[in-house]
């Protein structure tokens, strides 16, 4: 396995409240976690490293589980997560209304999952395509969805920062799951990223970066990208080649 993760603040946000953590275990388990925070208050950078390390924990204090079912094991993650964010605002009013997105993939063994909540994305590429695996929970996805707008249309639409699931906002959460068998001997390439990347690099050109670059150079030109487009938001990039 290889990977590559960074973020970076961008040209506009003062702070940066994008926060990814990367687990690999000597047992085969091998966490990769994505988040952008919202709220005043520095409360965005408070909701997305929360997120990421309140999944991490629950997943570890519950390895045994993973045997039975690692897809019911992230379900509950999440809503560990996101109760314990709830509470945390609870107990310190100046961060109400902090939430996050959260994105994740979870190798183990022979599965691969990937989870979701928010409009941070998971994409699987090859050589011949980029192909996003989940759905955003956002207004002009719903819209796309619908056949109210075109994908490209998401990209400049003036209600495209508005999400519709956030880890930290609501009692009940339910995160999307995607399930991959990995064929042996078969590589897969996945990368995993926040709006501040896709709202400013068309998927195309995502696409064309990871087939003209070396592996250790594509985090770089895809962050020198999205600055080139104005970097009006933090961008965090995790890529992998299990």
């Amino acid at each position: 396995m290889r990977y590559v993760a960074l973020t970076e603040k961008g040209n506009v946000r003062a702070n940066n409240e994008d926060y990814y953590i990367v687990y690999t275990g000597e047992d085969g388990l091998n966490i990769f976690l994505i988040a952008d925070g919202m709220g005043g208050h520095s409360a965005g950078e408070v909701a997305s490293s929360l997120a990421c390390q309140y999944v991490l924990d629950y997943i570890l204090l519950n390895q045994k589980m993973l045997e039975y079912s690692l897809k019911e094991t992230i379900k509950e993650a999440y809503r560990y997560a996101n109760q314990k964010i709830i509470n945390h605002q609870i107990k310190n009013p100046l961060l109400y209304g902090m939430g996050t997105t959260l994105a994740g993939l979870f190798c183990y063994k022979d599965k691969i999952l990937v989870s979701n909540i928010g409009d941070s994305r998971v994409y699987i590429i090859d050589s011949n395509e980029i192909r996003q695996i989940t759905e955003d929970h956002s207004l002009v996805y719903e819209m796309f969805k619908d056949g109210k707008i075109t994908k490209e249309e998401i990209y400049t639409h003036p209600k495209k920062n508005i999400i519709t699931k956030a880890v930290g906002i609501e009692e009940e959460l339910e995160v999307d799951i995607y399930e991959f068998a990995r064929e042996k001997g078969k590589d897969y390439c996945f990368l995993l990223c926040t709006d501040g990347l896709t709202n400013m690099v068309f998927e195309t050109y995502i696409h064309k970066i990871f087939k003209e670059n070396s592996f250790d150079e594509i985090g770089k030109r895809l962050i020198e990208k999205a600055l080139e487009a104005g970097g009006i938001d933090n961008i965090t990039v995790v890529y992998l080649l299990v």
